[in-house]
């Protein structure tokens, strides 16, 4: 079997004349055994017993009555009583720890009418017995703290009690200037909440709030590219085309109509002639080069009959201007 632990806080509660129980903690395997009597001063020894043969087991149960701690051994099963030792303060021989082993007490007993026994009681578990002086060390700790609140409240009373009262009530004409020490930007936001009456509010504008300004006169953007799709581009302030009479152009078209076959006609002419000789100048051409393409025949021919002046002049002469060699 196990131990389980219970609340160990230290809790009172006054009802009356009497104090509320309070569970500490609770051993769920513990052992009793029968003792000797104490050979000397010096303490009991847990050797002395036989440990081997208890008399009684069940479960340990530790309570707070108040200032008073209260060991209570009771059957597992029916929770029927077999022993109570209450211990009313620290130090108290009512449980004596062994001499040899940590997991061994002396219990004084109590039937409640003033008749008192010794028993052994012992532990398997050595986390168990920790505990147990745990529960008791934190009980008395709790009552020693209270009795120092306890005190001081009453000092506080009696002085209270004691001193005079004083008027603290403001006179006429008395006046209370209160400081107070708010964040930066405390203040505005506080004072923008009590003029909004406390509505929700829209978020500011991207940006800071802050708006473009309007442009300069005379600062105006130029206008964009035209398109490739669109016509020529109107002058700002020019009128529609629309609205532009054809009888503008009346000059234009009877001057046009007036010379428009004889004023080309020097043009005409004049093609006509630069045709003809850029013909003869194609045909010049054409013997040009038909005599130069018939050089290196004849240059070969003179090689073959012996003819080297023939072949040195053939060579010589320029095509186009450009030397041969």
């Amino acid at each position: 079997m196990s131990a389980s632990a219970a609340p160990v806080a230290v809790q009172r509660i006054a009802s009356g004349p009497t104090d509320t129980e309070v569970l500490l903690w609770t051993c769920q395997e513990m052992y009793v055994y029968q003792i000797p009597p104490l050979k000397n001063e010096s303490g009991h020894r847990a050797n002395d017993w036989d440990v081997n043969k208890w008399l009684w087991s069940g479960k340990l149960s530790v309570f707070s009555i108040g200032n008073v701690v209260q060991v209570r051994l009771t059957d597992p099963t029916s929770g029927a009583l077999f022993a109570m030792c209450p211990v009313n303060e620290p130090g108290s021989k009512a449980i004596d720890p062994v001499v040899d082993s940590s997991r061994y007490f002396v219990l004084r007993i109590d039937d409640g009418k003033g008749r008192h026994a010794f028993i052994g009681m012992g532990f398997r578990d050595r986390d168990d017995s920790y505990n147990f002086n745990a529960t008791l060390q934190d009980h008395w700790k709790g009552v020693a703290r209270q009795k120092e609140a306890d005190a001081i409240r009453e000092e506080a009373e009696a002085a209270a009690a004691e001193a005079p009262l004083r008027d603290l009530s403001l006179k006429d004409g008395e006046k209370i200037s209160i400081k107070v020490n708010l964040p930066k930007g405390e203040g505005r936001r506080s004072r923008e909440k009590a003029a909004g009456g406390g509505g929700l509010s829209l978020p500011p504008p991207p940006g800071g709030g802050l708006i473009a300004p309007p442009p300069k006169p005379g600062m105006l953007a130029p206008p964009p590219p035209p398109s490739p799709a669109a016509g020529p581009a109107v002058p700002p302030g020019a009128p529609p085309a629309a609205a532009i009479d054809a009888d503008d152009f009346g000059d234009f078209a009877e001057a046009g109509g007036d010379g428009g076959g004889d004023d080309f006609g020097d043009f005409a002419a004049a093609d006509g002639a630069a045709g003809g000789a850029a013909d003869g100048a194609g045909n010049a051409d054409g013997a040009e080069f038909g005599e130069l393409d018939a050089t290196p025949a004849a240059a070969a021919e003179d090689a073959a009959g012996g003819d080297g002046a023939s072949a040195e002049a053939g060579a010589a002469k320029p095509r186009d201007g450009i030397p041969l060699d």
